[in-house]
């Protein structure tokens, strides 16, 4: 399998991953701001898929109706294996939310950043090349290693005190990691003709499900302000709900590794919003790591892997 084809749609699919990145990236921002307003964890999980699943149901039926869509594409003709895959995704898209602010509360956010973010690339890769779904070539390999290393400059934390490196930290972060892996994998086994609004509408109905059961136990909690009104409807119409059908329709064109590398930019435009709307200062190794994961992209989506 090619990480790239060439002609148009190829371009358009790497716009895709990359426009999902970049809105998982504002999303950082948008969700800080949903739980410093009373927001628990477990509840703007469940408000980003309830709020993003049907912004895509309504985009799918919209589709359908405009001969985007046949009977073909309903979830009722699916055969077994095209629904086991669609399911397996969403579930592993809530699990990696759930594990996310785990490793979180163990240990802050920026370590487990490194390790959920920096690591979830390198275990599709494996993943991908075990399953044979890809072949892991020198090209694409120089790339990941290169990307990996930039997205660690530009997200390590400065200050060694600032999250506590635990090994129950570091579990949750590989979790979020592995099951992160398992959502682009599913996604790239899904078949090409199905439409992209309707894998990621399906998917994203199960991942609200796992949510559902994640805060069946502790009750759900409401935002408390304005900007945590906003924050939790970014998060969930903008940063969920778009981001997703962008990642879809992009990672079953390039593949699994080319798709994670290309979401790399999320941490890249976390930094960069926070340094233009909150005054942070960015250090010359952040600068360093944003080149060189741009380059590692650019030589993914240039080359043929």
């Amino acid at each position: 399998m090619s990480s790239v084809s060439s002609g148009s749609p190829a371009w358009l699919a790497w716009g895709g991953v990359l426009l999902a990145g970049a809105l998982w990236g504002g999303g950082a921002l948008a969700a800080h701001a949903a739980l410093a307003s009373g927001m628990t964890p477990a509840s703007l999980a469940l408000a980003r898929f309830a709020l993003g699943w049907p912004l895509l149901w309504w985009w799918a039926r919209r589709m359908a109706s405009g001969g985007g869509g046949d009977s073909g594409a309903r979830w009722s003709a699916q055969p077994w294996s095209v629904r086991r895959l669609v399911l397996g995704a969403g579930l592993a898209m809530a699990l990696n939310v759930a594990c996310w602010f785990m490793a979180i509360q163990a240990m802050g956010p920026a370590l487990a950043t490194v390790v959920a973010i920096c690591c979830a690339p390198v275990f599709v890769a494996l993943l991908a090349a075990l399953l044979g779904q890809e072949r892991l070539g020198r090209v694409r390999s120089a790339a990941l290693l290169v990307a990996v290393a930039g997205t660690a400059l530009v997200v390590l934390p400065v200050d060694a005190s600032a999250g506590q490196l635990q090994w129950r930290g570091v579990a949750w972060g590989l979790a979020s990691a592995l099951s992160y892996a398992v959502v682009a994998l599913c996604n790239a086994r899904l078949p090409h003709t199905l439409p992209a609004a309707r894998v990621a509408a399906w998917s994203m109905a199960a991942a609200a499900g796992g949510a559902v059961l994640a805060v069946a136990g502790s009750g759900f909690a409401w935002p408390q302000t304005l900007a945590g009104w906003l924050g939790a409807a970014y998060t969930g119409l903008v940063a969920t709900g778009l981001a997703y059908l962008a990642f879809v329709a992009g990672t079953r064109r390039i593949g699994p590794t080319a798709s994670v590398v290309g979401t790399l930019v999320e941490p890249l435009v976390a930094v960069l919003l926070a340094a233009w709307w909150l005054g942070e200062v960015l250090l010359w190794r952040q600068w360093l790591g944003g080149g060189l994961l741009c380059a590692a992209i650019a030589s993914l989506a240039l080359r043929r892997c």
